[in-house]
């Protein structure tokens, strides 16, 4: 292993490497999204950065701070979404879900939500994520109800449910042949689901 010894050897007020810290985060997200909570661990962690155990054990002292500070580094997922209707809003709303479940950090996400709802320790640093991606999709169905864009029956719940989990079942249903395909008709894929919903929401 291809140890980095100079970080090994503290000295008093020296400055930490940013580019350790880079790789350490790097690694934590890569092996989080390969083996979820039950795998994941700071010495799989640190053989994967090529560091030593040392130079990660001073900077992160437990699992559940170093992928807290990697999720809060690396994910930038939610991002506020106001058009103005309901059309543009659900379609920005499922590709940037698109991106966050497909994307770089796609493993990464599809362990948060599997592992929150099994272990509490998870559970508590990914709720900001999955509360602020769900409330959001709310606003923008309760906006459109007060814009009268939808029916004064729409189900902001389930409305999500519909959007958000047809993305993900596409994603993780598709096999790895067809990814390539998947990922370049993503466009073609998100506005079809946003079409269906929108056009059946009378009879939901």
């Amino acid at each position: 292993m291809n140890v980095d010894q100079p970080d090994e050897r503290p000295g008093r007020g020296r400055p930490r490497n940013p580019a350790i810290e880079a790789r350490i985060m790097d690694a934590a997200l890569r092996l989080y999204g390969q083996m979820g909570w039950q795998g994941f661990n700071l010495d799989a962690v640190a053989r994967g950065a090529s560091v030593s155990k040392d130079a990660l054990y001073r900077r992160w002292k437990s699992r559940e701070s170093l992928l807290e500070a990697a999720l809060r580094e690396r994910l930038n997922w939610v991002v506020t979404i106001d058009t103005g209707n309901i059309r543009d809003d659900l379609l920005a709303l499922a590709a940037r879900s698109f991106d966050v479940f497909a994307g770089t950090y796609g493993d990464v996400a599809l362990q948060l939500r599997s592992d929150a709802r099994r272990f509490k320790e998870v559970g508590a640093f990914a709720a900001p994520y999955r509360e602020t991606m769900v409330l959001q999709g709310r606003r923008i169905v309760r906006r459109a109800l007060d814009r009268d864009e939808l029916p004064a029956n729409a189900k902001p719940a389930l409305i999500m449910d519909l959007l958000i989990g047809g993305i993900i079942n596409h994603i993780v249903s598709t096999p790895p042949q067809l990814r390539e395909s998947m990922m370049s008709n993503a466009g073609l894929f998100t506005t079809t689901i946003v079409d269906i919903i929108l056009n059946g929401i009378g009879q939901i």
